[in-house]
């Protein structure tokens, strides 16, 4: 009696022990699933404001490439109320509010150091999830320098070496002969290009090499257009 009493008692810890094991993982199964749920949704809106601060970048950009090319004040401005109309088309059920200030266009030409550039600051609501005030700002910025201009009689060349620089003065280094053109004497000239780093200046320079000059031109002027469309026009000396 004394044995089935004592395997009794055996039997009722093991059955307490197995029911406490599948409790804790049944907790542990049901918070696995919780975060992971979360952790998804959290990525799926942190993919979504990378995704709204990329367009705004590139918005910014094709805005600025628009106005050095018609000189159309108001093409910023526009653009971004035409964004902030079609977020809400993208994003259905978000919540999304974009609203921006100090957004401007401006340009100095025809100097020996020229640019074009572009500022916007953005706040974002998502308030499908609570996020307010939100706020990054975007900028676009392309600047010309003429370094020097030489004259080589014996060669009847006209050399100009140049730097070029974008946001936070980061040399452009992928430019091609066909982002340049350049006029002498208000002239189109024909020319070609090198590239390399030049150390008198300590950075990346661009050579464009005039030949068949039969004197030193009074006046040199330099278009240059990036990759993203942004034109800027520099002239030696300034007009």
């Amino acid at each position: 009696m004394r044995v089935m009493k004592q395997r009794e008692g055996q039997f009722i810890i093991l059955a307490v022990l197995m029911i406490a094991i599948m409790m804790v993982s049944l907790g542990a199964v049901l918070y696995s699933a919780v975060t992971y749920y979360k952790r998804e949704r959290w990525e799926e809106y942190l993919g979504v404001i990378d995704h709204v601060k990329i367009s705004c970048y590139r918005l910014v950009e094709i805005s600025l490439a628009n106005y050095t090319l018609t000189d159309d004040t108001n093409v910023l401005e526009d653009n971004l109320i035409r964004w902030q109309s079609d977020l809400k088309k993208v994003y259905p059920g978000f919540g999304i509010v974009l609203n921006y200030y100090d957004s401007w266009l401006a340009r100095q030409w025809y100097s020996n150091v020229s640019f074009s550039g572009a500022n916007v600051t953005f706040t974002m609501n998502i308030t499908s999830v609570g996020i307010t005030g939100y706020e990054f700002t975007v900028s676009a910025f392309l600047q010309v320098k003429l370094l020097e201009a030489v004259y080589d009689s014996r060669e009847k060349t006209w050399t100009i070496l140049l730097a070029v620089y974008r946001e936070e003065l980061m040399p452009v280094t992928n430019l091609q002969g066909s982002s340049f053109s350049v006029k002498l004497d208000g002239l189109q000239t024909d020319f070609s290009v090198a590239r390399y780093y030049n150390g008198t200046y300590n950075t990346f320079v661009y050579q464009l090499l005039c030949s068949g000059i039969q004197r030193a031109p009074t006046t040199t002027m330099v278009n240059v257009t990036d990759s993203r469309g942004i034109k800027v026009v520099a002239s030696y000396p300034p007009a």
